[in-house]
């Protein structure tokens, strides 16, 4: 499991923010920051949430009981956001293949099992 420290410093690097920017956003110092990040120091309920708000996570994401991200279609229209699940839902199959693909016994037994090789064949290429 990840702790809260590599999970807030993940974030806020992914979103390109300093230790500084961050600290600001949230309403801390730079140092607070810094030992939230390296473990020395666990941040409050009031800046947990505020933390969340500002990566669009929920707490329990930051706290590393779930890995749901949140996206926030407020405003957006039905058709909208109906276009965004489907993205959502490509990358998640694009990634699920992609991994399934990394795995070369996975893909020997995916061609023999749809009849494009023979079990020798996928003997070979694992």
């Amino acid at each position: 499991m990840i702790d809260i420290g590599t999970r807030i410093k993940d974030l806020r690097n992914a979103r390109r923010m300093t230790q500084a920017e961050f600290a600001e956003r949230i309403n801390v110092t730079k140092s607070t920051v810094s030992a939230y990040e390296n473990g020395t120091r666990f941040p409050s309920y009031d800046v947990l949430i505020r933390i969340a708000r500002l990566f669009k996570v929920s707490t329990d994401n930051l706290l590393g009981y779930s890995e749901k991200s949140v996206v926030d279609v407020t405003g957006l229209t039905r058709k909208q956001i109906n276009v965004i699940q489907d993205v959502v839902i490509t990358y998640k199959r694009h990634n699920l293949l992609y991994r399934q693909m990394m795995d070369e016994d996975s893909v020997a037994d995916r061609l023999a099992a749809m009849g494009l090789i023979d079990e020798d064949e996928a003997d070979w290429m694992k």
